[in-house]
């Protein structure tokens, strides 16, 4: 059985709660990601994602003062990491099943997880690194369509 170990990134890249979300959006934007760890003093205290960023910039839902130019939403006041995120994250250990942890992010609805090895986060995984796990699971028939690989006969 897949372990979320064998599976999570381990580089973790993190925000501190009174960092500014416009600083968070450089960052997801620079690494390519679309979670950020949130920590404060080496403790997890949230997690913040691209989502949460679109939830303040859509003026339907926010009370934060939103200026709209062109298709392009501009916040009109600071805001920090700790007014967005998602406050003490559901987490998974590394020993976690790559099956229990695809169950609660989909009971959930959270397209990341962090993993923490007690209370120390020790990576990530993501949406992305489920459906790269579940896709080499399969194989393409002479059609392109994909069916489950057929385990091999264990001796």
């Amino acid at each position: 059985m897949t372990k979320v170990l064998q599976l999570m990134t381990k580089k973790l890249i993190t925000v501190g709660p009174l960092d500014s979300v416009e600083e968070a959006v450089t960052l997801l934007r620079q690494r390519n990601v679309r979670h950020l760890l949130v920590m404060q003093k080496a403790r997890l205290v949230g997690i913040m994602s691209d989502r949460d960023v679109k939830r303040v910039l859509d003026p339907a839902q926010t009370k934060k003062r939103v200026m709209a130019i062109g298709g392009l939403y501009f916040l009109l006041e600071p805001i920090l990491v700790e007014e967005i995120m998602t406050r003490d994250p559901v987490t998974v250990p590394p020993s976690a099943s790559v099956h229990e942890a695809a169950e609660l992010m989909l009971k959930h609805r959270f397209g990341a997880l962090p993993v923490v090895r007690g209370t120390r986060p020790v990576g990530i995984i993501t949406e992305t690194d489920l459906l790269r796990h579940y896709a080499a699971q399969v194989e393409p028939d002479e059609a392109g369509h994909r069916r489950p690989r057929k385990s091999r006969a264990r001796k």
